[in-house]
């Protein structure tokens, strides 16, 4: 029952020394994250990679509609590619 008890005491003696040193190395990374975050290159570096994000949202979006244009032709009919046979 001693051993147990010494345990359960040695347990929990480590785990609040440990949650304690987690919280404390969390709020470090926290405060750092925090301040690069808030750095002038890693502002301009967001900016950009959102500008290169909006372009490349719109290039995609104008190749599928191109895509289905093509398609609903094949399928319409109304394409050079419909032609069956020579000539």
């Amino acid at each position: 029952m001693r051993f147990r008890l010494g345990l359960i005491i040695g347990l929990l003696i480590g785990y609040t020394l440990g949650a304690k040193a987690g919280r404390q190395r969390y709020e470090q990374i926290q405060s750092l994250w925090a301040s690069v975050r808030g750095s002038e290159p890693a502002q301009q570096l967001g900016t950009e990679v959102s500008h290169a994000a909006t372009k490349a949202g719109r290039r995609l979006e104008e190749q599928a509609s191109r895509g289905v244009h093509k398609v609903t032709d094949l399928v319409k009919g109304d394409g050079p590619e419909t032609r069956v046979g020579p000539g």
